[in-house]
């Protein structure tokens, strides 16, 4: 195809699939590469998401896989933990992810609003839940508001002495790097104060090629401002190569931004090119990311389960594999702590069968004797 003509075709698939245009900006104009591979996938849903989506949209299957709509006590509000609550003021993004957690309910920014009345009662019941001490408000992308919106938000937070922290997710430091301006600045830096509430960032980054000079820039300036900056990476198949994610570590460690969470892929139907073994994403915590110095390799590997939240795969008493399917799939068993000493549900999870996993990594050039080690992470025992 010629190369003008592979461009427009590329505008038109990127603008039709909700991405801002720095993202599109890393993709290669000659066609796909090592380099783009994973950053194309994260904005243009595959075949199979499309027919999944379809499929599900046309039978009204609910495509809430987490159970927000559960753990939701009124609009625009999830809570899962005890003193932590999720605050979701918008509902759209300046790129949309393709394994996005909350595909079922994220739009195009026409349909994105969410009324002030509802954030407004929203705030109200953060305000009567005394023993709540923190808030994080993503959405959406809650950067994508206007600063007298936030303004407003973080206002009414603050006001708030029983919440000690406020979190704000965003894609923005990638997506829209520019957003991180001035005005912005003036209205963290009025509401952080240590020592009485925390204001910090949480990003997104996936892959070391989004850590532009302007995504560096953005970054210093909420440092300097005297605030931190976290990341959660999502760990796919596109990401999971020996040593990608140790790379992404240190660039983002000397790009000011502390590894926060690395979560391995969820079993949504929708997306199944982007999920890996729980194997890997232990051995790649166990063999690689040890050989990093200390304040690199902080971040902590999880699974986000359903109506749960997260648990840690380091730690085996919160997970355990109980059976292997003729196809070579392990069947993983999450509990909740509560299970020690009450009834609690628990989740199984039918992970992506090893031997897949290596034979699409050959497909894509890679030598699976490199990963041979991988066998150990689902034989090994407790009492290891």
């Amino acid at each position: 195809m010629h190369l003008d003509k592979y461009a427009e075709r590329l505008d038109r698939a990127t603008s039709r699939f909700s991405t801002s245009r720095n993202p599109a900006a890393l993709f290669s104009r000659n066609g796909r590469t090592d380099f783009d591979r994973g950053i194309r996938a994260q904005v243009l849903p595959s075949a199979l998401y499309c027919r999944v989506v379809a499929e599900n949209r046309r039978k009204g299957t609910d495509m809430d896989f987490m159970g927000e709509k559960v753990t939701s006590p009124v609009p625009a509000i999830t809570r899962r933990y005890p003193q932590i609550v999720i605050l979701k003021p918008f509902d759209s993004c300046p790129q949309i992810c393709v394994y996005c957690q909350r595909n079922w309910e994220i739009t195009g920014l026409e349909k994105s609003s969410v009324s002030r009345v509802t954030v407004g009662r929203a705030l109200g019941w953060i305000r009567s839940n005394k023993h709540l001490r923190e808030v994080l408000i993503t959405g959406g992308d809650p950067l994508t508001l206007d600063n007298a919106y936030l303004e407003w938000l973080l206002r009414e937070l603050s006001d708030m002495r029983h919440i000690k922290r406020i979190r704000i997710g965003t894609r923005v430091f990638v997506t829209l790097p520019c957003r991180i301006e001035n005005g912005f600045l003036r209205i963290l830096k009025k509401y952080h104060r240590w020592g009485v509430q925390e204001i910090a960032l949480v990003t997104h980054v996936e892959y070391g090629a989004e850590i532009t000079d302007n995504f560096v820039e953005a970054v210093s300036r909420v440092r300097n401002a005297g605030l931190n900056v976290y990341n959660q990476q999502v760990f796919t198949y596109y990401n999971s190569r020996r040593y990608e994610t140790c790379f992404l570590r240190a660039q983002l460690k000397q790009s000011g931004v502390d590894p926060y969470y690395t979560f391995n892929t969820k079993g949504k139907a929708e997306t199944q090119d982007f999920r890996v073994p729980i194997a890997r994403i232990e051995q790649e915590y166990k063999e690689e990311a040890r050989l990093l110095p200390g304040l690199v390799r902080m971040d902590q590997p999880v699974f986000n389960v359903p109506l749960q939240g997260k648990s840690n795969l380091v730690a085996w008493q919160d997970h355990e594999p109980i059976m292997i399917l003729a196809d070579g799939s392990r069947v993983y068993r999450f509990y909740p702590w509560e299970s020690r000493f009450s009834f609690a549900d628990d989740y199984l999870y039918r992970d992506v069968p090893i031997y897949d996993y290596l034979k699409r990594l050959h497909g894509d050039g890679e030598n699976p004797d490199d990963y041979r080690s991988i066998w150990y992470y689902f034989y090994r025992t407790r009492t290891e």
